[in-house]
């Protein structure tokens, strides 16, 4: 593909692809949106794709793509759009994912990442979608997730994060869903949730929280999906 030194949009999606990603994919500096998902492309993000500075939108999402997700993370300077999920990505989410300040989409869920939220997380502050759900994150919450003041959608679930649920989550007034089940956490279901009025699905499911259900919890006007199945909750329901 060096030949094709006009190429601003490459798209390849659903079709039945298989090998490395062309390495050559960006040769002419001009490319702005690259769709490959749904293939059976295999190996790392080829170098001269992360050091194409043009994108915008990048989404690879199910393939079988390999590698260190710190080294698929490398620099993409205006990216928007970002959707890596649904491949076999590993290691430690890196704290420069904060350079993203234009992403609004950032989707790497069904992977093998291990290890933290780094807390830089917090300074993507035009991020709508954050859905690093199917993962083998860990440790607690990052707070710093609360200064997402632009956040709809937070999926965490299916991790193995521990800890309490930050009552910080409850400031991210935007937010209209939260999906925090299938891990480990533990504790009271913070009052604060009940400040996003907005919420459309709130799943908490398969932890290990305890206490009553928060009347704040009741007076959601929007919600149209609760799950808090799988706990031990007490109490009459509000």
């Amino acid at each position: 593909m060096n030949n094709l030194t006009q190429l601003m949009s490459l798209q390849l999606a659903s079709n039945s692809f298989v090998g490395n990603l062309p390495p050559d994919v960006c040769s002419g500096g001009l490319l702005e949106n690259f769709t490959a998902r749904s293939n059976f492309f295999t190996g790392p993000i080829p170098q001269s794709l992360k050091n194409c500075s043009t994108l915008f939108r990048v989404r690879l999402e199910n393939n079988q793509l390999t590698g260190d997700i710190s080294d698929a993370l490398d620099t993409y300077p205006n990216l928007n759009y970002l959707d890596l999920s649904y491949n076999k990505l590993h290691r430690m989410l890196p704290a420069k994912i904060a350079q993203y300040n234009n992403l609004t989409l950032l989707r790497i869920s069904n992977n093998n990442i291990s290890g933290a939220l780094p807390s830089e997380l917090g300074n993507m502050k035009n991020l709508n979608v954050l859905d690093l759900s199917t993962n083998h994150l860990s440790r607690g919450i990052t707070k710093g997730l609360a200064k997402l003041k632009a956040l709809f959608e937070l999926s965490l679930e299916n991790n193995e994060f521990t800890g309490s649920i930050p009552p910080e989550i409850g400031t991210i007034l935007t937010l209209r869903s939260l999906s925090l089940s299938k891990n480990r956490l533990v504790g009271p279901i913070p009052k604060q949730l009940g400040n996003c009025i907005d919420i459309l699905s709130l799943n908490l499911s398969g932890n290990e929280l305890h206490d009553s259900i928060l009347v704040e919890i009741g007076s959601l006007r929007s919600l149209g999906s609760l799950d808090l199945s799988g706990h031990s909750l007490v109490g009459e329901i509000p």
